[in-house]
């Protein structure tokens, strides 16, 4: 907790996955004054998980008794900031059209600021670093697949906020494999966390979450590491083609399967070296995210501190 008696505030972030939720209290530096981060069922409701994670975020409030003066918050899939609800979130029902302001009147009346998990974890790159990126393809792969794109220091969120919605992209190695989304041949049915952590219990390997999968893996399991590592590699394929568009500096991996980075990674960086522009590679580097398993709650604490100070 700051020591400055003097803070005018704090701002509240709310991460929400689709197996798990991250809420946390920030000063205005960007400093982590309490959090709380706790699994729920896959593809839970906004009516039954937003009404908890409140109350979570009440006790934070409480204990640091500062005024709350914005919430930034992030959701898997396609959001409308303006009207602060998901427009188009296929592995969570229940989601698209509810507005979330309304959950935290209670709380507090400070706005809500609400993105794309993927564009959060991107903005969390050019939060508190030394030397942010310019130009990077920040890479979500947890129970779903995501992509945030930096362009000139800037998130990219696209026309209608569904820029880097790479998890559905249809892929021939996918064939007509039914995806969560309700479409078949997406990449997300052959290389996300859920498809893979199915495919290691299929083998006898239980595990009921993809982090379960990154244990297994880090632990030596044979049949975890190469579907991590085969993941990877048809991740890679689509990342390729972004790589060859956009040319970035860097590929930053976050999510979940960048719990077992060296291994994931090379699968990733295997395919984008083989399939994209030699020039576009030259120089192209991959790294974790900059703040690792709390990238998500940055990002969404920076969107937060940055509206204290944006003008019209």
């Amino acid at each position: 907790m700051s020591d400055e008696s003097s803070d005018p505030g704090v701002v509240l972030a709310v991460a929400v996955g689709r197996s798990r939720s991250q809420a946390a209290a920030f000063d205005l530096a960007g400093r982590e004054l309490a959090g709380d981060t706790r699994d729920h069922e896959v593809g839970i409701s906004a009516e039954a998980l937003m009404p908890e994670v409140v109350e979570r975020m009440t006790k934070m409030v409480t204990s640091i008794d500062l005024p709350v003066l914005a919430i930034g918050m992030s959701l898997p899939g396609v959001v409308n900031p303006d009207l602060g609800m998901s427009i188009d979130t296929p592995a969570m029902g229940g989601w698209d059209g509810v507005q979330l302001a309304p959950y935290f009147t209670a709380l507090t009346d400070a706005p809500l600021i609400l993105a794309h998990d993927a564009h959060a974890l991107a903005r969390s790159e050019l939060f508190n670093s030394d030397h942010p990126v310019r130009n990077a393809l920040v890479v979500k792969a947890s129970t779903g697949l995501g992509m945030g794109i930096i362009s000139d220091g800037k998130v990219v969120t696209g026309a209608l906020g569904a820029a880097g919605e790479i998890g559905h992209t249809r892929i021939d190695a996918a064939g007509d494999r039914p995806c969560r989304c309700g479409s078949t041949g997406c990449l997300e049915t052959v290389a996300s966390g859920w498809a893979l952590a199915q495919r290691l219990t299929d083998s006898g390997v239980s595990a009921g979450h993809v982090r379960d999968l990154v244990a297994a893996a880090l632990a030596g399991d044979a049949v975890a590491r190469g579907l991590l590592r085969e993941g990877g590699r048809q991740l890679g394929e689509v990342v390729a083609t972004a790589v060859n568009l956009l040319n970035p500096e860097v590929v930053v991996i976050g999510g979940d399967m960048a719990g077992a980075f060296d291994l994931y990674t090379a699968g990733v960086r295997e395919s984008v070296y083989a399939r994209a522009n030699p020039i576009a590679t030259r120089e192209l580097t991959f790294m974790a995210q900059l703040h690792g398993d709390s990238s998500g709650l940055v990002g969404c604490a920076a969107m937060a501190i940055e509206s204290l100070t944006d003008t019209p």
